[in-house]
């Protein structure tokens, strides 16, 4: 037997077979326990009917502060709502202040021009984590406390608590159908624009489609605001002391120094690439129809806004596609600085239960899902602003 052995290791072909079906057995033995593991562990959650564990409320929303007796599984929504709450706002301030800062460094205006230049390379070239560090722990930080009632009395307060806006409150059960009736309204509206379009296409007559439009929109939403007997009304914020002799804010909302942390960082970082986008798009519109719209007689705003930005609009979309999506996942961040985004949430539900590859799970099927519908929105206005 020892001699056998000996001869089928000192032959170089039998040597590397059994080498080989060694190392197989070896990698075959390591796949199963992965897949056992995986298997065995990713289909078990019992853990989410339990407990979330401790309260977390920095939410912008009162619906979504995620509180200690919640189910784990409903912290994990919480938190999702809390990071698409975040995107939604930095998705909307980036793009006001990357279209301006974009338009300011093609100014002729050479103060302006330095200006977006400056503030172009200054947060583009910043991390976005530090940012965010700067704001939460450095400028926001030293701001007043809450008893000095700094702001305008009676209507915003800022504090080292946050900031205590003007918010609407419900004023009966039924508040929730007026979203609906306006996202049914815009959908009305929209269709009402796009026949008038089409007849003026099709006759020649100015059929102001876009007047049509908001004055259907605005119609609608005020006669289904006065038949759900005024869903809504303003509260304003004001600072109150408990008898305990605790300062806190009472109406209106708070935003916390984590969301608005957050969301100034975002705004601010992705509108430097924002800018960048709508800066080269405009510069890709050819010089000749802005000189043959201004020996029409346009003024330079209807040069602009009628010429320039609708053409460079197409350019811009798909670019703005990937900043917006990358801005939703780079949202993430906002974790370190303890804001109630889903990373945070599901991070705590793994330090108190376990269960990572359910939780974190969640966490890819969320993005994956949010992604999928910025891309979708962007396709669709994309596809309705090419020529055809």
């Amino acid at each position: 037997m020892k001699e056998y052995l000996s001869d089928v290791w000192n032959h170089s072909d039998s040597r590397a077979k059994v080498v080989n079906v060694v190392v197989g057995l070896a990698a075959a033995i390591i796949a199963i326990y992965l897949v056992y593991s995986i298997f065995s562990n990713l289909f078990d959650f019992r853990f989410i009917t339990g407990p979330y564990g401790s309260p977390d409320r920095s939410s912008i929303f009162a619906a979504l502060e995620v509180e200690a007796s919640d189910p784990r599984w409903l912290g994990m929504l919480k938190g999702a709502g809390n990071t698409i709450s975040v995107v939604v706002f930095a998705i909307a301030l980036s793009s006001l202040m990357g279209l301006l800062v974009g338009v300011a460094r093609l100014a002729n205006n050479p103060i302006l021009t330095r200006l977006g230049k400056f503030y172009v390379e200054t947060f583009r070239n910043l991390p976005l984590l530090l940012i965010m560090f700067f704001f939460a722990f450095g400028v926001f930080r030293a701001l007043p406390q809450i008893q000095s009632e700094s702001g305008i009395r009676g209507f915003l307060y800022i504090s080292n608590r946050g900031l205590a806006i003007p918010w609407l409150a419900p004023t009966n059960d039924i508040w929730w159908i007026w979203p609906i009736a306006l996202i049914i309204a815009a959908a009305i509206a929209m269709w009402v624009r796009r026949v008038r379009e089409q007849q003026e296409e099709l006759t020649g007559r100015v059929m102001r489609g876009n007047t049509w439009g908001i004055a259907v929109f605005v119609g609608l939403a005020v006669a289904s605001f006065l038949a759900l007997l005024l869903p809504l009304r303003v509260t304003l914020p004001e600072v109150v002391q408990s008898e305990s002799g605790f300062f806190t804010y009472a109406g209106g909302n708070q935003l916390g120094l984590g969301y608005i942390s957050a969301l100034v960082s975002l705004a601010l970082y992705f509108s430097a690439f924002i800018a960048e986008i709508v800066r080269g798009s405009i510069q890709a519109v050819p010089r000749g129809q802005v000189e043959a719209s201004a020996s029409l007689g346009f003024t330079v705003y209807q040069r602009f806004t009628l010429i320039v930005l609708p053409q460079a609009l197409r350019i811009m979309i798909p670019a703005l596609n990937n900043e917006y999506q990358n801005a939703n996942k780079d949202s993430t961040l906002a974790h370190a600085i303890a804001y109630g985004e889903i990373v945070l949430i599901s991070n705590r539900i793994v330090n108190n239960a376990g269960n990572l590859l359910q939780t974190y799970l969640f966490i890819f099927i969320v993005f994956i899902l949010t992604n999928l519908i910025i891309s979708m929105i962007m396709n669709t206005i994309n596809k309705n602003v090419q020529l055809k």
